[in-house]
Order: C-alpha cells, then structure tokens, then sequence
C-alpha cells in the first residue's frame, strides 16, 4: 500500500493506494473537542442525514439512488474517541473498473448531497425526519439497560471517574434528546460544518492526482482554522482503588474492571502494552479466559482491552451469579503474577502471534485499514508494517515494565438477582 497525505486548506485528504479491493471506500471523519451536551446532538445529526437530502425527499429515494449506482454502501458513525467527538461518514462502492465510467463520482455526489445538502426549510431539519429519528432515539436510550453488558460498561466508566471524558455516554442522554429541536440541531449542523476538524480518507486503485482533484472539486469545504488538542486523555489519578455494586434483574453478574496506565511511553503504549493485553485477557490463550473461565468455571466470557487514548485497560466479563468477588480476586493474584514478572517466553510469543493476526484481520478490511492511518493522523504512530516489525522485537522485561504501571482503579458488579431481587 502506497500512502500520501495531502493539505487541502481546511481539510486534509489522505490517500491509501492499493489493488487489495475492487472497491473504492471513502471515509470522512469530523471532529471536535468531546463536550458531554455535544454528544446526543451529534448522534441524532447523523441519523437525520442518513434519511435523505434535498436532493433524495426519502428514504425509498434514497434507496434507489444507491442501488442504481450498484449497490453504493453508505453509512455514519459516532464515538468519542480520547478527548473528541468523531463522527465518521462513509462510502464503499465497486470500481469504475467493474461497473462503468462515472460511477465513482456519481457515488460521491450522492455522499456529498447526504453532507452537504440536508433536508432542511426554514433553516429547520425536516419535521417528519426529526421526529421518526426522535422516537427511535428515544426507544434506544430508555431500551439501553437491556442490554447488561453494555449498561455494566457504561456504569463502570461512571464510577471509575464521574466527572471526567471517559465516562461520558457514547450512545447519549436522555434529559440531553429532551432539549433538541428541528432549528437548535440545524444550528448545531452548521457549527460542525464551519468549526470541526476534517480529514477525508479515499482506499483503493486510484491515480492520486485525479483522486485529489475529484475530492477537491466534490467537497467544498471551509473549516475555520484552529489549534487542535490533544486526543490522549490525561492519566486518571487515584489513591486506592474501590469497588462499586449495583443489583438488577438478570441471569448472571457483569463485571467490569478499569485499570489506569501510568506514565507510559509513547513506545511502551503502542507496543508492549498491546502483548500485555493479549497475555491478559486478549484471546483464548489469555491468562483470564484460561484461570477465570476454564480453570475455575466462574465466566460465560471475559477478556480485557486495551483503551489506549484513555490510558485504561478494561476488563470485561460475564460471571456466575454470585461468583464476581471470586473471580475479582483470581483476577487480582494474576495482574501481581505479571507485574512480579512472571510470563514465561511461551506467553510472549503467543502474545506476538496474536498480534500478529490482529494485524493480517485489519488488512482483510478497508475500514480497518483507514481506522489505522487514522490513527496515525491523531497520534502518530506507525504505520501498519512498521506496527509488525516493532511488535516482534518487544522483549519480555519491556512487557514486565508495562505490567508494573498499571493498577487497578475500579471495579463494578452489576450482580444478577432473580425475580424477587435476590442474590
């Protein structure tokens, strides 16, 4: 793969030149700084836009219009990623190679519409639009407790740190939906139209140069320019790390287990904290999926991860009811075991094969290919090949000097009750 990276004015447009794929994929994040009263809007803009446009009334239109460019995929995302809201809006469709000459650009105008050309009078968004996406929204947020896994990671984020980024609600508030209109969310549209950060990502068999005039002539963007932040959020402090319990109607226990990551380097965060983790709870040969799960019979699931724009890891598991605080306490003894060292070889290189298959699933994947080089843009951090390199030659002691920086901050049991609130 062939990568350039061009500045564009107020956007950068990146380039990943590959004959990989016989689509073309096109992503283009937005970014601000992560605001807690940001995130609801933001998730319902990006629903609204994916109803239609002034030039597509709706969704049956909408529809067509993607399937007569052969099936054009295009889709939105949102999260909060470190310290931003990133909203994320995309296309993949076939070469012009395998359909005919023009069908690219149709496609993009079509993405470029969606974006750019909302169904909007009045300077208010569409009140059928407003409402449909309001009351599916709203299922959404009230339904969220259904989802055990989800809600225990959620109320665990909470607890770790109430007031701080990490534990604001990637799906949103409720109270915040509440306070949206028609004319306050197009307002807010046009703040993120003028003001966020914009990098457009084009993956696939293109001439570069025709690549960045087409951009350049189909996106007529006008961010004002600013200084960016940081996207790494600062490590949390703590003291003494505690635990959290809440009851619920439910056939088992979700435990969730945040720990800090303290004064890491750029290195250490980027390599040896990656086969930590993968020793830890990364996969069926992690130390967690074998002591908790297989040995003890106390987990349906369990496995940790990594967030590294957090500097928190999270460990994640679903337990036999009643049985979290045992499991709580293996899972203690094993965070000691490798931060006194011991992870013998075996488990490093296990480690490294998992890694490196991680790796050879982000290349199967157009989107996972532009996440990476997004990332690079965020953090700097290397690209793919260079990723396997550097990630072979991580030592042992380099994995144990990780293992020593990283405490437990909270734990949260969301424990199972039956139907008269019982243990």
């Amino acid at each position: 793969m062939d990568y350039v990276k061009k500045e564009l004015g107020a956007y950068n447009i990146h380039i990943i030149k590959t004959k990989l794929y016989k689509t073309i994929t096109v992503k283009i994040f937005f970014r601000e700084e992560s605001l807690k009263e940001n995130i609801t809007k933001r998730n319902f803009l990006s629903r609204i836009m994916m109803l239609g446009s002034n030039d597509y009334k709706s969704k049956v239109d909408l529809t067509k219009a993607e399937q007569d460019l052969y099936a054009v995929n295009i889709s939105g995302t949102n999260r909060r990623i470190g310290n931003y809201l990133d909203t994320g809006l995309s296309l993949k469709v076939l070469n012009d190679k395998y359909t005919e000459k023009g069908n690219f650009e149709k496609s993009l105008d079509l993405l470029n519409s969606l974006i750019f050309n909302p169904k909007v009078t009045n300077e208010s968004f569409d009140e059928e639009d407003f409402n449909t996406v309001y009351e599916e929204y709203k299922t959404d947020l009230n339904s969220l407790v259904e989802d055990k896994m989800t809600y225990a990671l959620i109320k665990g984020l909470e607890a770790t740190a109430p007031n701080n980024v990490i534990s604001y609600r990637g799906i949103g508030y409720i109270e915040d939906l509440e306070k949206i209109t028609k004319e306050n969310l197009y307002t807010y549209y046009n703040h993120i139209i003028k003001h966020d950060f914009v990098d457009i990502f084009v993956l696939g068999d293109v001439d570069e140069e025709e690549i960045t005039n087409v951009i350049r002539n189909k996106f007529k963007i006008n961010t004002y320019k600013k200084q960016p932040i940081k996207a790494l959020v600062t490590p949390l402090k703590i003291t003494k790390s505690k635990i959290v319990k809440e009851n619920i109607k439910a056939e088992q226990d979700n435990l969730v287990i945040t720990l800090n990551l303290n004064n890491l380097t750029d290195y250490e965060r980027n390599y040896p904290l990656s086969l930590y983790n993968a020793i830890l709870g990364g996969g069926t040969e992690s130390l967690l999926f074998s002591e908790v799960r297989e040995k003890n019979s106390l987990a349906y699931t369990i496995s940790s991860s990594p967030n590294k724009l957090d500097n928190l890891i999270i460990i994640r598991g679903g337990i036999t009811k009643g049985k979290s605080m045992e499991a709580v306490n293996i899972i203690k003894k094993i965070l000691k075991d490798l931060a006194s060292g011991k992870i013998d070889d075996d488990k490093v290189n296990k480690a490294k094969e998992y890694y490196t298959s991680a790796i050879d699933d982000i290349i199967e994947s157009p989107f996972q290919i532009i996440e990476s080089y997004y990332m690079i843009e965020l953090l700097g951090v290397d690209d793919i090949e260079t990723k396997r390199k550097k990630m072979l030659k991580v030592t042992k002691d380099e994995i144990i000097s990780v293992a020593k920086k990283i405490k437990i901050n909270t734990v949260y049991i969301l424990e199972g009750s039956d139907n008269n609130g019982e243990n």
